[in-house]
């Protein structure tokens, strides 16, 4: 078993770096092709201006983003119905066109498109602002070309001329002091997580080597007191280690906290009970305290990747973002996101806690009896 991981473990490792750098296709400026390393997300269109003029550039706009193969796009009704969905990241951004858009363009002054972006990732957060901007600077120089062909001498805004649209960015969160304000939650989340998988299938699997798990045996106690015993240890120093990383964050490097500390916690408990039960099935598995090890570290090594803590989950390969979100981690962190800087409900987050909910209870459930039928070979 530990000569099967220990190959495999490169094997997953370049794998998973190759899928996640792929090459991006250049983009044009002459041919207004538009190159991205995250296709077809998917962006919600509020059209507050229902003008002959807002509708054209909208259609322009969906037409693009789909031949380009940049956006999805959904329209709106309103700008609050977007924002909710954005909260929930159903969706990366939002494009909206604000009344008296038409009306600018008509008189021959400069309109303005505005934009939000999914803050909580700041990758993706810059990928979609400027090729929200790009494809509006293509269908601006559109315009400014058929402007140049119709002056005929009159007087034309020069500002019109060199940039009919442009595109200026409504913040989704107000007050953050820092570019780390969007990592402090994932490596929080990893931290917790990760920490108590390597501490429960580490420890567990070293009491079995040096002899001292069987002296728990017979002990007058249940082998699930055992179980529960570990788990509620590693749980707590997976809660501080989460607190401190929060801590040092908001001293050193200007972290706020928006949202309760009370759901925090609960997701915190959810993301480390999950991983404590795949850390003991881990365990119950492996020979040996190398082999669980080397277990854990094949888990955990690529989670850091494919589950959105420091790459964005958009760049992976669709085959690979269904593995990274199968992964209780993923939701962990995404809930804490959620809370720490959107001031996200419970309600808000219900999909992600009922996820870890379920995975905690598989998982738990299944490692009792494994645990105890390991013990008694």
């Amino acid at each position: 078993m530990l000569l099967f991981f220990f190959i495999l473990f490169p094997i997953l490792l370049m794998s998973m770096f190759g899928y996640m750098y792929p090459s991006v296709p250049k983009s044009n400026p002459n041919t207004g092709t538009i190159g991205t390393a995250f296709p077809n997300l998917p962006v919600s269109l509020v059209k507050m201006d229902d003008g002959q003029t807002a509708n054209l550039i909208a259609a322009q706009f969906i037409q693009i983003s789909g031949q380009q193969g940049l956006f999805t796009v959904s329209e709106t009704a309103s700008y609050q119905a977007a924002r909710n969905q954005l909260v929930l990241g159903n969706i990366k951004g939002i494009v909206i066109m604000p009344q008296g858009f038409s009306d600018a363009l008509v008189a021959g002054q400069p309109a303005t498109v505005q934009v939000t972006v999914d803050e909580t990732n700041p990758t993706t957060a810059s990928v979609v602002q400027s090729e929200i901007s790009a494809v509006f600077n293509i269908i601006g120089s559109s315009i400014s070309a058929q402007n140049i062909n119709n002056m005929d001498g009159g007087r034309v805004n020069p500002a019109f001329i060199m940039q009919p649209i442009s595109v200026t960015k409504i913040p989704l969160i107000t007050g953050v002091s820092s570019s780390f304000q969007f990592l402090a939650p994932g490596f929080m989340a990893l931290t917790v997580v990760t920490g108590s998988l390597q501490g429960v299938a580490t420890a567990i699997a070293r009491e079995k080597e040096q002899g001292t798990m069987d002296g728990l045996l017979v002990a007058p106690i249940p082998h699930r007191s055992i179980i529960l015993g570990k788990v509620a240890a590693q749980t707590v120093r997976g809660l501080i280690q989460g607190f401190l990383i929060l801590g040092l964050s908001m001293v050193f490097f200007g972290v706020q906290i928006y949202g309760s500390p009370i759901i925090m916690l609960i997701v915190l408990v959810l993301g480390t009970a999950s991983f404590v039960g795949v850390g003991i099935i881990m365990t119950a598995i492996a020979p040996d305290q190398e082999t669980a090890q080397m277990m854990t570290m094949i888990l955990q090594f690529p989670m850091m990747f494919i589950s959105g803590i420091l790459f964005p989950i958009d760049q992976l390969p669709g085959w690979m973002q269904y593995i990274g979100k199968a992964m209780p981690l993923y939701y962990a962190a995404d809930a804490l996101r959620k809370v720490i800087i959107l001031n996200a409900s419970l309600t808000t987050i219900m999909p992600e806690v009922i996820i870890l909910v379920v995975y905690s209870f598989l998982t738990m459930t299944l490692a009792i009896p494994l645990f105890e039928r390991a013990m008694r070979r």
